[in-house]
């Protein structure tokens, strides 16, 4: 595997997806059930949007043992929606890009995920620093498998 490979042949497909009239709460949701750190906005089956685990921490409060804030937090979850939080338009990759395009990127932008859309907007997938990590292991140390993963 080379940094010429298509991201089509190392992103993660079919992830979860939220709708931007959905609640916060789902996307809390996804981060616990899955342990993913972005979550794409999708309606009409067109990326719409992004939600990223640092667009979550800034609507919730640390709680430390505090009810209140427990409460507090708990209401915001159910009543902010996804499209008050999500970055729109986001930065995008085609499945046809290369390993090589997205580490610039990422690289450029300090992103640690990144869409992945036909032309038309339909999500194929998302590309994550952990997938490019996966891509990475691969080109090292060929003679672990890594397909129990």
């Amino acid at each position: 595997m080379e940094n010429t490979t298509s991201i089509s042949r190392v992103m993660t497909r079919k992830p979860a997806t939220v709708s931007p009239k959905d609640h916060l709460e789902t996307v809390q949701d996804i981060f616990e059930k899955f342990g993913f750190h972005h979550v794409p906005v999708v309606e009409d089956e067109k990326l719409v949007g992004i939600v990223s685990y640092t667009d979550y921490l800034r609507v919730i409060q640390e709680v430390y043992g505090s009810r209140d804030e427990e409460m507090r937090n708990q209401h915001l979850l159910q009543t902010i929606l996804v499209k008050q939080v999500m970055t729109a338009h986001p930065v995008c990759l085609s499945p046809s890009d290369t390993v090589e395009d997205a580490l610039r990127i990422f690289k450029t932008n300090h992103f640690h995920a990144i869409p992945v859309i036909e032309n038309d907007g339909r999500l194929m997938g998302i590309l994550s620093t952990h997938d490019l990590i996966k891509v990475l292991e691969r080109l090292l140390a060929p003679e672990i498998d890594f397909a129990s993963e």
